[in-house]
């Protein structure tokens, strides 16, 4: 484990890396079938553990740390130590996090401040384009974590998974009707996946900002 942020009772973002390539630093934490950190999960009374694979690079390092939401730029000042994300619309409340808890814990976990903007805001600033451009470089792929990280019971699971819903980014954009069409799930059970969906993606109106502000948070504890 390279690094550790916590907010008690709501959400812990863990760093790890292995100095040996063939291990998957990640996937040894989750363990199988997500048992490992689900233990883990269960003791903390069902506080949301976000594990991420740490990198010496801080703009690829903030990319993951972000982590469910996808991130299309990263620009990074390493004279302030501050890290601009943009990210497309329909990822900004996922990156922000509930109450902005997103955000602030990424920042806490790399140790730099992030200025975050949605990709409509970026452009009416006048900012350049071209980061919404694909290119190699900046083709990071954002963690995602396994469905089973949730405190959801096996008839769910098995459901979801049968229908090819295996990780939280494949139900993200559901809605009611979209997991009562899937066979086996019932109606307690959309109630409370539509409820995990809400306290991981929703901003409060306390996270908004007015004026030209960035949505960011402050790098380090407290």
């Amino acid at each position: 484990m390279k690094e550790l942020t916590r907010e008690v009772g709501g959400r812990t973002k863990i760093a790890v890396h292995s100095r040996d390539d063939s291990i998957d630093p990640v996937g040894a934490c989750v363990g199988l079938k997500g048992s490992r950190v689900q233990a883990v999960v269960s003791e903390l009374g069902g506080e949301r553990i976000d594990i991420v694979p740490w990198h010496p690079d801080p703009e690829i390092f903030a990319r993951r740390a972000l982590a469910p939401a996808r991130v299309a730029k990263v620009i990074s000042d390493p004279r302030r130590q501050v890290i601009t994300a943009i990210v497309d619309e329909d990822q900004l409340s996922l990156a922000i996090g509930r109450n902005g808890q997103n955000v602030r814990l990424a920042s806490q976990l790399i140790g730099w401040q992030i200025d975050l903007y949605g990709s409509r805001e970026w452009l009416e600033r006048g900012s350049d384009m071209s980061v919404f451009v694909e290119d190699e470089e900046d083709s990071y792929e954002t963690a995602d974590f396994p469905l089973t990280e949730l405190s959801l019971d096996r008839a769910t699971l098995g459901a979801l998974g049968a229908a090819g819903y295996r990780s939280f980014l494949d139900i993200i954009d559901l809605d009611r009707g979209d997991f009562l069409a899937v066979e086996g799930i019932t109606e307690e059970a959309v109630d409370q996946l539509l409820e995990l969906i809400d306290d991981l993606t929703v901003v409060d109106s306390d996270a908004a900002r007015g004026g030209d502000a960035p949505l960011g948070a402050k790098g380090g504890p407290g």
